[in-house]
């Protein structure tokens, strides 16, 4: 290859180069710009020094762009393996979309192995293992393992049930009636388990020897986000009237909706007694086997639970529900509306 000194260039050819180091994409602008440094007097090795590259890298591009001009800047085609079918990502997802006894083998899950196997022998196919792996990656599949499901029980009233619900919420957005969620939670003093930032060898959280536990009561307005607690020793259908009191005196006129589940608590004769005599309040069931997805206050339990109770063990019942209280007094109502949307 020649050596060169610099190039001499007609004003037409820094016009075109300047266009192209200024359009161009990548590796081609930057090597437009060494030959525009080569036309203004600039030294083979100092182009090499502003680019960060090798004196023998300047000299090729300089060169090309004297035989071919800015065409010769471009990179020139690659020898190598050609490109895989571009289906083969789709046909990759398709396949391992159906369980393998679809297609007349006896395994009852894909492996990457057995999939790779089929595709070369079914569709003709030849990926190696790793890019099959990778395939499945991108289309969205994971190796985990699956769940045991037990078969699940459905309330065959649960439509009308969340329609109810529906009306007196619209009832209550309209100032019309007063709709509270109620739920009760007891709180242990054996630690809840949650994921944690920990650095080191794996946490430890000690349990106490015995274990006791504190209840709490809690209602929430689906529409102002007003939130009511009482905490109790017990959880028993006498503690749930007293607190049911409380909210009757909280809302003195107007018909009030009670969305509660099946509990115990909540079917005992003292609480069909307290109904009869408080002809205002209607009970609104949610739905059998499913309540909790549709009760805001379950998700303030399992706020509390994770900040309380989570990951330590409190000295004592006392001191825990004591925390509870105060983390359960600052549940703001927006906060709370936000639960109950």
């Amino acid at each position: 290859m020649p050596r060169m000194v610099r190039l001499q260039l007609t004003d037409e050819q820094r016009q075109e180069l300047t266009r192209a180091s200024r359009q161009a994409v990548g590796r081609v602008a930057l090597r437009a710009q060494m030959v525009l440094l080569s036309g203004r007097g600039y030294s083979v090795p100092q182009i090499a020094k502003i680019h960060d590259c090798g004196t023998d890298v300047v000299r090729t591009w300089l060169h090309r762009y004297e035989q071919e001009g800015v065409a010769g800047l471009e990179d020139e085609l690659r020898s190598g393996r050609p490109p895989k079918d571009p289906l083969a990502g789709s046909i990759v997802d398709a396949q391992a979309s159906q369980p393998p006894r679809n297609s007349g083998l006896v395994q009852s899950c894909w492996t990457v192995a057995l999939l790779t196997a089929f595709l070369a022998t079914r569709f003709g196919l030849a990926l190696s293992c790793a890019s099959v792996r990778r395939y499945l990656h991108l289309e969205g599949w994971r190796w985990r393992r699956p769940r045991l499901d037990t078969a699940r029980k459905r309330d065959s009233e649960a439509a009308s049930k969340l329609a109810a619900l529906e009306r007196a919420r619209e009832l209550a957005v309209g100032g019309l009636a007063h709709l509270l969620y109620f739920d009760e939670c007891d709180l242990h003093l054996v630690p809840v388990i949650r994921s944690m930032w920990m650095k080191g060898d794996r946490v430890r959280v000690p349990t106490p020897g015995k274990n006791r536990r504190h209840a709490f009561f809690g209602a929430l307005d689906a529409v102002t986000g007003e939130w009511y607690w009482m905490d109790s020793e017990r959880k028993l259908a006498a503690h749930f009237v007293a607190f049911l009191n409380r909210i009757v005196a909280a809302y003195p006129t107007g018909a009030l909706y009670l969305a509660l589940d099946s509990a115990p608590t909540h079917t005992a004769k003292v609480v069909d007694k307290w109904l009869l005599a408080n002809p205002r309040v209607r009970v609104l069931w949610l739905p059998k086997y499913s309540a909790h997805k549709h009760n805001p206050v379950e998700r303030v339990w399992r706020s509390m639970k994770d900040n309380v109770a989570a990951n330590r063990l409190a000295g004592s019942i006392e001191d825990l529900a004591a925390c509870a209280g105060r983390f359960l007094d600052g549940v703001k109502p927006r906060t709370a509306r936000l639960q109950a949307a």
